[in-house]
C-alpha cells in the first residue's frame, strides 16, 4: 500500500498528462551564462526542449534545496534551504529543460560536492541562483513537438512542469509524461506509457515520493523525498526504475523502486523514449 499526503486543492480528475514527441540523442556543450537555466536552453536552442544529464561540471555558484516542512502549512511538503555551496561541482545532474513565464527553466536533481562542504550532497538545483564557471558537456535527448512548461497546479498549490504540444512533431518516438500525487509510481507510469503506445522505452526523469520503499531495504521514514532516475526501462509494458533520492533529513538512498508501495508526493516528470 502506498503512503499518501493531503494536498490543499481538489484532486484533478486526470492523474497523468502526456504529449507525444520526437526525441534525438544529443551531446551538447552548455556555455557559461547568467543562470544554469539559460546555459541549458542555449545548449538545446535547436530543439523545443529536452532532457540532459551532466556527469561532472564545475559551477561558479551552486545553490540547491532538499525536501522540507512548509512553515505556513499551505503545502503538503516544501523545501529546506537554500544550501549555498558556492563554487561547487556537479557529480551527476539530470534535468528537464523547458520554459517558465516565457523564459528558460529547468527542473534538475543531482549530486554535488565542494572542498570542505559538510552539508547535504544531493538535492534540487536552483535554476537562477546557480551558474557554470566554464563550459560543460551534457548528454541526453533533444525533443521536438512537445515541451514542459511551468503552470499553476491547483491540487498541490505548486507551479509545476506540464507537457504541451509545440510546433511540428516529426515521427513521434517518445512522450513527455507527468504524474499526479497519491498514486503508485510504477503503476501510474505504466498506465501513461500504455496510453502513449509505448511498451518498450527508456525511462528518464525525476520527481518526489512519500515514505518510499526500495527493494531489499526498509521503508524510508520521510514523508517527502526527491529522486533522480539513474536507470529506467519499460519492457513489455512493465517499468523498472533505479533511483537516487534525498530525505527531509538530508539522508541519501539509492536502489530499485519496489512495486505497489511508492506513492508520488508532488509530481513525477518523465521522458519516455521508445526502443
Amino acid at each position: 500500500m502506498i503512503a499518501t499526503l493531503t494536498h490543499p486543492g481538489p484532486a484533478a480528475p486526470d492523474r497523468y498528462a502526456l504529449v507525444p514527441c520526437h526525441a534525438e540523442p544529443v551531446t551538447v556543450t552548455l556555455p557559461p551564462a547568467d543562470t544554469l537555466a539559460q546555459s541549458a536552453a542555449l545548449a538545446l536552442a535547436d530543439y523545443d526542449g529536452g532532457w540532459l544529464e551532466i556527469a561532472v561540471a564545475p559551477l561558479a555558484n551552486l545553490d540547491f534545496v532538499i525536501p522540507g516542512e512548509d512553515p505556513t502549512g499551505t503545502h503538503a511538503a516544501w523545501y529546506a534551504g537554500p544550501f549555498r555551496m558556492g563554487a561547487g561541482t556537479i557529480r551527476h545532474l539530470g534535468m528537464h529543460v523547458g520554459r517558465k513565464e516565457g523564459g528558460p527553466w529547468i527542473h534538475g536533481h543531482g549530486r554535488f560536492a565542494a572542498p570542505g562542504w559538510s552539508g547535504p550532497d544531493f538535492g534540487h538545483v536552483l535554476p537562477f541562483e546557480s551558474h557554470l564557471s566554464r563550459p560543460a558537456t551534457a548528454q541526453g535527448w533533444g525533443i521536438r513537438g512537445a515541451r514542459l512548461d511551468v503552470e499553476p497546479d491547483p491540487e498541490t498549490a505548486f507551479p509545476l512542469f506540464q507537457p504541451r504540444a509545440v510546433g511540428p512533431r516529426p515521427d513521434p518516438n517518445a512522450a513527455l509524461v507527468t504524474l499526479r500525487p497519491n498514486q503508485d509510481l510504477l503503476s501510474a507510469l505504466e498506465t501513461a506509457a500504455t496510453a502513449a503506445g509505448l511498451g518498450e522505452a527508456r525511462i528518464l526523469g525525476l520527481g518526489s515520493l512519500v515514505h518510499p520503499k526500495l527493494q531489499g531495504q526498509t521503508r524510508i521514514d520521510s514523508h517527502a523525498t526527491e529522486f533522480l532516475v539513474t536507470e529506467g526501462r519499460l519492457s513489455g509494458g512493465v517499468a523498472e526504475i533505479e533511483i537516487d533520492l534525498v530525505t527531509l533529513g538530508s539522508l541519501r538512498h539509492r536502489g530499485r523502486v519496489e512495486r505497489g508501495v511508492n506513492g508520488i508526493c508532488i509530481t513525477a516528470e518523465f521522458l519516455l523514449v521508445g526502443r
